[in-house]
């Protein structure tokens, strides 16, 4: 949503907004772009009176805000149609797609076609870090969306990649995740399925080859599928792959044989995919296998995805997004193959309205076996509906521990900075993971710590 009010002011519309939760870095950016921004939800916030409001999915009937919008008359709208009709007509979307990955292969992929002096438009969900802002309306063909199936708003039950209409699908997984919109896996392959029938037989869909979920709702497609992966019957496929002091680097094989070695700033296996998906829809776009290697060498990646907060007393802090079992186990895998030495931390928030559940809980038992210590903080949005069963940390470090794994749970953030300034010594890496604002103690430890160093 910040995004788009960028993009709408650069537009030339005045645009506030009003949230209960925003927090750095979103928080700093909305500012730097002049967006006035209300905390909390009150009816004085509409005067004076808009011309139109756009509704975000968080907010339900009974919120202030929204009543007195209804009352009112008010125009009102939801995010992805005011994107479609403002931004998207004239231009040819590039949709990404996936349960995870999204925001750090629009990125990429935007970042590749930029250095090659394509001019895309683009609209990212986070703040990524090679590219001047998260959005931008530029000259050329292409618009990079990052796609997600979590639905419009209160009033629109539908995905919001829905209202896209891609011609360039990417695809990097599916699994269920978001519990409190779908019932189930058959839920989200059907909004797939969905969006996959919105592709041109002139477009291309390019689809994860090691993830069967997606071989499956893409086997009826009527556009044309190409796939990317690790596997060897992948289309786009990395080979040979090698962990450098700062990279990993692999051999890429696509269409036409080998395009040489490519290297990559990021770690892990399922960086290698979002990797392999950017460069398959630039190879689509146009974009030579030079200009690919030579943007790709030179990509950073997006603000709390495997960002590198500092290095203090030899301790590294890490900050990233991971909020789904897979998510979790992926990074912590690709952070232990970077940082072979030392302990590995991981420091997790269950923030997301799914996480609140006991969904995923016994899959985080699997997914923490890559750190030697874990240590998990409160829930902030306790699940309230439909008798669900919620969320115990408690009985998730019992589990953790039972693999032999030192596990800790606290509810308060300074408790967990003071744990870790206790406990971490020289040669520790911790990663903070998390899709909320953690309280702060990604900056409150880095603060703590170099006071610690400071004496």
């Amino acid at each position: 949503m910040g995004s788009l009010a960028g993009m709408l002011r650069q537009r030339g519309y005045r645009v506030t907004g009003s949230d209960d939760h925003v927090y750095p870095p979103m928080s700093d950016f909305l500012e730097n772009e002049g967006i006035s921004l209300f905390t909390g939800f009150d009816a004085r916030h509409l005067q004076p009176a808009p011309d139109l409001v756009i509704v975000g999915n968080a907010v339900s009937r009974g919120n202030p805000e929204l009543e007195a919008v209804l009352d009112s008359g008010i125009p009102y709208t939801h995010f992805p149609e005011v994107l479609r009709d403002e931004f998207l007509q004239g231009k040819r979307p590039l949709v990404v797609s996936g349960t995870h990955g999204k925001t750090t292969t629009t990125a990429m992929t935007t970042h590749l076609l930029r250095s090659a002096g394509l001019e895309p438009s683009w609209l990212v969900a986070g703040l990524p870090r090679d590219l001047p802002r998260p959005y931008h309306v530029g000259k050329g063909d292409w618009f990079v969306v990052e796609g997600d199936e979590y639905d419009s708003a209160y009033f629109a039950k539908f995905s919001k990649f829905l209202f896209y209409r891609p011609q360039l699908l990417i695809i990097n997984n599916i699994e269920f995740d978001h519990a409190d919109i779908f019932r189930d896996l058959d839920d989200i392959r059907r909004v797939f399925q969905q969006v996959i029938n919105q592709v041109p037989q002139s477009g291309l869909i390019l689809a994860s080859g090691d993830d069967p979920v997606v071989a499956e709702v893409t086997e009826q497609s009527p556009a044309p599928v190409q796939t990317f992966g690790l596997g060897p019957s992948n289309h786009w496929r990395a080979a040979d792959i090698r962990a450098e002091p700062d990279a990993q680097s692999f051999e890429l094989l696509g269409l036409n044989g080998s395009y040489g070695r490519m290297r990559l700033r990021m770690w892990g296996e399922h960086n290698l995919r979002n990797a392999l998906a950017s460069i398959a829809a630039s190879a689509f776009v146009g974009v030579d296998p030079a200009s690919i290697s030579a943007g790709l060498e030179k990509f950073v990646g997006v603000r709390r995805r495997q960002e590198l907060l500092g290095t203090v007393g030899d301790v590294t802090l890490i900050d990233d997004f991971a909020h789904h079992p897979t998510a979790v186990e992926q990074t912590l895998a690709g952070l232990r193959t970077a940082y072979p030495e030392g302990r590995l931390w991981a420091v997790f928030e269950p923030a997301s309205s799914t996480n609140s559940r006991d969904t995923f809980e016994a899959d985080y038992v699997s997914a923490f076996t890559h750190a030697d210590a874990v240590v998990v903080g409160a829930v902030p949005r306790p699940e309230r509906s439909r008798g669900d069963t919620p969320f115990s940390a408690e009985r998730l470090i019992l589990q953790i521990r039972a693999h032999g794994i030192e596990a800790w749970n606290f509810t308060d953030t300074q408790k967990i900075v003071d744990h870790l300034l206790a406990n971490t010594r020289a040669g520790d890496q911790v990663v903070f993971m998390s899709n909320g604002g953690f309280g702060g103690v990604q900056a409150k430890t880095l603060a703590a710590l170099k006071d610690q160093v400071r004496g």
